[in-house]
């Protein structure tokens, strides 16, 4: 038993001592089963009591309730179920805080409200890198969810960052793996631009987005044979240069942001080189080449 669980456990027996002698009251009875390690017990009945006019609107009753469940989710390992049981507690703890006028059991409640939508984040970044998109897009909302209700004026910016650029990578890899799969090409665009939205100065998502639309009009002129039609060719040729124009002012962004980076360089020559520009595109060679070998920087 940890001390959060300690001293939930002295503040409720201090507020049910007056129910000690109250025969049946299922308060007294769950917190009773959790004490002895019963969880399973103490759900039912904590499930009783708030149902009762006595511990309706009671936030000993609903702090109870989210430690049995807190408890409960951690306790198993089916992932549909443990979702559940993290959601009831999480309602609880809320409810409990809402229903809390006095602040008595305000610290209890929120330190353990706080654990749960951390793992809310944790479990999308873990989705994420199983490759799980739409799990990963569910438990983020969920975390935002849980955090502003709390805190309406809480920053998640960072967060939104950090969640947003992993699932541009995701959608990206995707994409990598099949180039006819033009949604994930879109969800991956998306994903960068929510973070540019958020973070203009991000080197990760502005590099990405450019190398995006840059292997797209590649893949495209790589598409071409020799069995084409000249008007399908000249189509192909028209959609690639799109791409590589909206590929240079993401990549010329992150060569502003750090201009001795290698990747940039290669990708500015690159992409010049593929719009034809080849004034620019030897310039950005040049500048590759004056760069001192990695080692020595």
């Amino acid at each position: 038993m940890n001390m959060v669980q300690r001293i939930l456990i002295a503040v409720l027996l201090t507020v049910v001592a007056s129910f000690a002698t109250a025969q049946g009251d299922p308060l007294v009875e769950a917190l009773r089963k959790y004490q002895a390690g019963d969880v399973a017990a103490a759900r039912t009945l904590i499930d009783e009591a708030v149902k009762t006019d006595a511990h309706r609107e009671d936030p000993e009753a609903w702090l109870l309730r989210g430690f049995v469940y807190k408890d409960l989710y951690k306790g198993t390992a089916e992932i549909g179920e443990g979702d559940v049981l993290r959601d009831e507690a999480v309602a609880s703890l809320y409810t409990c805080v809402e229903l809390d006028t006095v602040g008595t059991y305000r610290d209890n409640a929120t330190q353990a409200y706080d654990y749960l939508a951390r793992t809310y984040f944790n479990d999308a970044a873990k989705a994420l890198n199983e490759m799980e998109d739409e799990r990963a897009l569910v438990m983020f909302s969920k975390y935002k969810e849980s955090v502003y209700r709390l805190d309406p004026k809480a920053d998640l910016m960072a967060r939104e960052v950090e969640f947003h650029n992993a699932l541009g990578t995701v959608h990206t890899k995707r994409f990598n793996q099949d180039r006819t799969a033009i949604d994930r090409f879109d969800k991956a665009i998306e994903a960068y631009k929510k973070v540019l939205e958020l973070d203009p100065e991000n080197y990760g998502a502005n590099y990405n987005l450019a190398t995006l639309y840059f292997n797209r009009g590649v893949y495209q002129i790589r598409r071409i044979n020799a069995d084409d039609e000249i008007p399908s060719i000249l189509e192909i040729q028209a959609a690639s240069r799109e791409h590589f124009q909206e590929a240079l002012p993401y990549m010329l962004k992150a060569h502003d942001m750090d201009p001795a980076r290698r990747e940039t360089l290669l990708g500015l020559e690159g992409i010049y080189y593929s719009l034809q520009d080849q004034q620019n595109s030897d310039k950005f060679r040049e500048l590759f080449e004056e760069l001192p070998p990695e080692e020595d920087r």
